[in-house]
């Protein structure tokens, strides 16, 4: 039985930290249902605001053996979270390979000191920490967090290359990027993240949602956090007029947790302006099962991917929701999207290709799902966790 020990910042259910704690519980539930001894050292942290001292020390969660140990320093508000109690888990527990995720964190720097000494495999998914790009926006935004990424880098960086013996990735366009810098192209394998089909089965979630809301007409959808910097919501606003000339009766709704209200209130100033109030709808707290219902809801969902993503979730998101997804041709995007029939690429930064898109879509039912039944196959052929897991266990027999 193969023992995995696992380290990770943040995991379930601090689910607000998005993909590195979605992905590190599915692929360890099945590894533990496949009889994988899966053993996670991880934080108490909740989300970005809280520490919470009621979380469990330590838990069993679908037979994960979950160890949560206490931050005692933050490096502002980074991901750099200080557990000094976690070496000990390192000394304690027995275990065949460690996986660890996220760079430029504590967990890992104390992951790949104790490699160094203890000699084990070492697998390591980036979730899009690799890239050099993070330095300059921090160095554009935060100076005191550039710093720390320089410093970070400049000790450790090579030693944790030189640690490492293989480095997840979601897409080719992540490789590009990590190999950039510095990390051997051997030691890099392509795993794209995954999406929980069933989860989207459940029709109830949709009737609640359209009930609670009172939506009416064609439903445009945005999924995601509202903060600025993150995505450019403001060209999905501008979109809309264009739209409206087109094709009546129809919202865009916001739906996402709201980390930057000054960001939100610049969104509905704009809404205002464009007398787009009738038109646009913000739902700033959702519950997962209302993003959920709102995934099956709508008609179109639009997700303004950057060419900072490693890889996109609501594009696959959307795919198991067997709804139409319409994406700028930029980043990892057209790896996941087959233009025309799992979804729509459009230019970047261009309104009027974003609006022909949406109409083409809002004004012909049967390519709406056409589109969504093509995304859906081609979610299940290639993104269920258990594929996933599949292809995460086929890296580690190479090192055990």
């Amino acid at each position: 039985m193969l023992k995995i020990l696992k380290v990770i910042p943040f995991f379930a259910p601090a689910y607000g930290y998005g993909g590195p704690v979605i992905q590190s519980l599915n692929i360890s539930k099945i590894q533990a249902a496949l009889g994988y001894d899966v053993r996670v050292l991880t934080t108490n942290i909740l989300n970005n605001d809280i520490i919470s001292k009621d979380l469990p020390k330590f838990e069993v969660m679908d037979g994960i053996k979950v160890h949560r140990y206490p931050i005692r320093y933050r490096l502002g508000q980074s991901h750099y979270l200080i557990t000094p109690k976690l070496p000990k888990g390192f000394l304690k527990y027995d275990y065949d390979l460690i996986h660890s995720c996220s760079f430029r964190t504590f967990q890992t720097d104390m992951a790949t000191l104790f490699l160094k000494l203890k000699k084990k495999p070492f697998v390591f998914t980036a979730q899009g920490t690799t890239r050099n790009i993070a330095l300059f926006n921090w160095l554009v935004n935060k100076k005191r967090e550039a710093n720390r990424i320089k410093y970070h880098d400049v000790f450790l960086k090579k030693f944790f290359i030189n640690t490492v013996d293989r480095v997840i990735v979601h897409s080719n366009y992540e490789k590009f990027w990590t190999v950039k810098n510095g990390i051997p192209e051997s030691k890099i394998r392509v795993i794209p993240a995954g999406v929980n089909i069933e989860n989207f089965t459940n029709l109830t979630y949709r009737d609640n949602f359209i009930k609670k809301f009172r939506v009416e007409g064609k439903m445009i959808l945005y999924v995601g956090r509202l903060l600025r910097d993150y995505r450019d919501l403001a060209h999905l606003i501008k979109a809309m007029p264009g739209v409206l000339k087109e094709f009546k009766g129809v919202k865009l709704w916001l739906v996402g947790e709201s980390y930057d209200k000054e960001y939100e209130n610049d969104l509905k100033k704009l809404v205002k302006e464009l007398n787009l109030i009738e038109h646009v709808v913000f739902v700033t707290h959702p519950s997962r099962e209302e993003i959920l219902g709102a995934y099956q809801a709508a008609n179109i969902i639009l997700f303004p991917i950057t060419n900072s993503d490693s890889f996109g979730i609501p594009l696959i998101e959307a795919g198991a929701a067997k709804t139409p997804i319409i994406s700028p041709n930029r980043g990892p995007a057209a790896e996941i999207i087959k233009n025309g029939k799992t979804g729509l690429l459009t230019k970047v930064d261009d309104l009027t290709d974003l609006k022909n898109a949406i109409v083409k879509i809002l004004t012909d039912d049967e390519l709406e799902r056409k589109i969504g039944l093509e995304a859906y196959e081609n979610v299940l052929q290639n993104y269920t966790w258990e594929k996933i897991t599949q292809k995460t266990n086929e890296v580690y027999a190479e090192l055990i």
